[in-house]
C-alpha cells in the first residue's frame, strides 16, 4: 500500500494542502469535536479562549510552512499555539498581561516553544509594528465580540429543569482601552475598523485576514455584528471572500425566551474572510 502523502499542486502558491485537503477547507460550514487540550485546563480560566486545533486548521490553509502569523486579540494563545504546531511564525498583541502569563505557563508545562508575544493596546502596537516594518502572510484573530453586557441566565429560575444554564460570561478587565469596555456597538464597530486600517498595511498583498465573529442578541434584537464589522473591515481596503460557519459541538443551549417566546440560541461563530 503507498502511504505517500496526497501530491501538493505546482501553482499551489498559497499553502502545502492537496487538492482533496484545499477543498474540505472551503466548505462553508465547520463542525469540529475538538478534545481538550494543549493545556485547555488552564487556558479555560478566559471564558472565550479558541481550540489551537482550529486556529492551526485556518493557518495551514493560509500560510505555507514556515509563514508568519498575526493575531493582534491574543488572548491565552490559541493562535499562538496553533501556529507552533504547524511550523509557523507567530507574533501575539495582548491588552491583559494576565493572559500572556497564561499562554507562557501553558507552553512551559506542554514543551511548546513560544512565540512572540507583545503586551499592549492593538491600536499602539499595530502602529509601531508598521513603523518597525513588519509584514505577515495571515492575521488571524478572535476579537471581542461585543462591548461587554450584563450577564444573562445566571441566576436560579429554571435551575432545577436546565442544569446547563449558568454562564461565565463576564468582562474580562476593567481596563478602558479593551473593546469588551466601550459603551455601545457603534464605538465597538468603530474601534473594529481601527483595528482593520491599521492591519491592513502590515498584512502582505494577497494575504488574508480571518475574524471569528459571534453575532448578539440584546434587548429583544438580534445584532448582525459580524455584518457591521465587514463593513468597517471592507471600508479599511480589505475585499470579503466569504464567511465560514463554525459550531464546536460542545455549545450549551440555555432556555431563552422559554416558554414565552422565540430567543435564539447562538451557538455557531462566523469565520469572516477577507484578502488584502
Amino acid at each position: 500500500m503507498d502511504d505517500a502523502a496526497p501530491p501538493v499542486h505546482p501553482n499551489n502558491r498559497l499553502n502545502q494542502l492537496a487538492g482533496n485537503e484545499w477543498l474540505y477547507f472551503t466548505k462553508s460550514v465547520l463542525q469540529t469535536s475538538y478534545p481538550a487540550a494543549y493545556g485547555h485546563d488552564l487556558r479555560r480560566q478566559h471564558g472565550a479562549n479558541k481550540p489551537p486545533q482550529l486556529m492551526a486548521h485556518i493557518i495551514e490553509f493560509f500560510t505555507k510552512p514556515g509563514g508568519t502569523v498575526l493575531d493582534p486579540f491574543a488572548g491565552v494563545g490559541g493562535t499562538l499555539i496553533g501556529a507552533t504546531t504547524v511550523g509557523r511564525v507567530a507574533t501575539g498583541i495582548e491588552l491583559n498581561p494576565r493572559w500572556v502569563e497564561v499562554y507562557r505557563q501553558v507552553c512551559r508545562r506542554e514543551g511548546l516553544a513560544e512565540q512572540e508575544t507583545i503586551i499592549g493596546d492593538c491600536l499602539e502596537v499595530l502602529q509601531r509594528l508598521l513603523a518597525a516594518g513588519c509584514q505577515y502572510d495571515l492575521i488571524a484573530t478572535d476579537p471581542p465580540y461585543s462591548i461587554a453586557l450584563a450577564k444573562t441566565l445566571s441566576g436560579d429560575r429554571y435551575a432545577a429543569e436546565f442544569s446547563n444554564r449558568r454562564t461565565d460570561f463576564d468582562t474580562f478587565g476593567d481596563d478602558p482601552r479593551d473593546f469588551r469596555n466601550l459603551e455601545t456597538f457603534e464605538q465597538y464597530y468603530e474601534a473594529m475598523g481601527q483595528m482593520a486600517e491599521k492591519a491592513y498595511p502590515l498584512l502582505r498583498r494577497g494575504g488574508y485576514l480571518v475574524l471569528i465573529i459571534r453575532d448578539s442578541y440584546q434587548n429583544g434584537e438580534y445584532v448582525m455584528a459580524s455584518y457591521e464589522i465587514s463593513q468597517r473591515v471592507r471600508a479599511a481596503g480589505f475585499v470579503m471572500k466569504g464567511i465560514k460557519i463554525w459550531y464546536g459541538t460542545g455549545a450549551r443551549v440555555r432556555p431563552y425566551g422559554y416558554p414565552y417566546a422565540y430567543v435564539p440560541n447562538i451557538i455557531h461563530q462566523n469565520l469572516l474572510i477577507f484578502q488584502r
